[in-house]
């Protein structure tokens, strides 16, 4: 989605930025490479390199239907993950929010439900959407309670949807409406 790149939004925690190709830095290839971050995400079927993840950036940026963010922990002073609104529905109001928080040390800190608390605020004011929708494993604990807290609510369960550890498991799917 086509946001001058200097835009930023924030709140007492987190700071959100437009993530760019010169974001894309060793820390940011190292979260997608290593199995404990990316444990819960489908990039993880693959080996990422800084060519690959800026491309992926680039288009990201220049994608129509998505808004890629960087996070930015205001107490650590630096990005500590990603999250997106995307693909976007204009039609149908809608928005599929994504998120990594890719820095170990920023786990844990609720930095993950100020993330999503800011950029659902982004979707429903700046952008006018109606409703966001996200999805996570049902092992992903932190993820569910960070969308939780963050005002979303479980709206259905897609039983063995994936296959984790050689075992199948949940997709649990949450929602948040712009009047709760």
């Amino acid at each position: 989605m086509r946001i001058d790149p200097d835009t930023h939004w924030e709140n007492d925690i987190v700071r959100l930025a437009v993530l760019t190709p010169d974001d894309v830095g060793d820390a940011y290839v190292g979260w997608l490479n290593d199995p404990e971050v990316n444990r819960y995400l489908e990039s993880r079927f693959a080996v990422h390199d800084r060519a690959a993840v800026a491309a992926y950036v680039k288009s990201m940026f220049a994608s129509p239907v998505s808004l890629f963010l960087a996070i930015h922990s205001k107490a650590l002073g630096r990005h500590v993950g990603n999250i997106k609104i995307g693909p976007i529905d204009r039609h149908h109001g809608l928005g599929e929010i994504g998120l990594m928080i890719g820095a170990r040390d920023a786990w844990g800190r609720g930095i993950a439900t100020h993330a999503i608390a800011a950029v659902a605020q982004i979707g429903f004011r700046d952008l006018g959407l109606r409703k966001l929708t996200a999805g996570c494993y049902a092992d992903n604990r932190g993820s569910r309670i960070a969308f939780e807290r963050a005002g979303f609510t479980v709206e259905g369960i897609r039983r063995a949807h994936f296959v984790s550890d050689g075992r199948f498991e949940d997709l649990v799917l949450l929602a948040r409406f712009a009047d709760n």
